[in-house]
């Protein structure tokens, strides 16, 4: 869970619709955000009906997301990304190690799996302002 707090207190990080959560109720995805910054969260479990809630941005604040889930990977990878303004940064396996490195080809972070590397590289942008667009 260390790695996955990291991941939140990131300069970079926020919730975005497809990740899946750990913390407030298991099996929750986030499916999208309401006009007053609130978040609509689904359940991601095959047992149970697909059901809609509302969860105040203060309520995620106690949450972690699941770096195990592929589809929270992929946007934790699109929200490295944006924070280094850079849509060609890629993680890859160089051998026993992943790397993210930037579009020129330069090593922003290197660590044992491909979350480590995303939160490393989330974690080195520089000064991050969201784009609203």
């Amino acid at each position: 869970m260390e790695l996955e707090k990291r991941a939140v207190e990131a300069k970079g990080w926020r919730w975005m619709p497809g990740m899946r959560i750990r913390s407030i109720r298991m099996h929750l995805r986030i499916i999208g955000r309401n006009g007053d910054g609130s978040y609509r969260l689904s359940w991601d479990d095959p047992d149970r009906p697909i059901e809609g809630d509302n969860y105040s941005a203060e309520d995620l604040s106690k949450a972690k997301p699941d770096l195990t889930d592929p589809a929270t990977i992929g946007c934790l990878l699109a929200l490295v990304r944006d924070a280094h303004r850079d849509a060609y940064m890629a993680a890859g396996c160089d051998g026993e190690d992943w790397i993210v490195a930037d579009c020129d080809g330069l090593q922003v972070s290197r660590g044992r799996s491909e979350r480590e590397v995303l939160v490393k590289a989330l974690e080195a942008a520089p000064e991050y302002k969201e784009l609203k667009l």
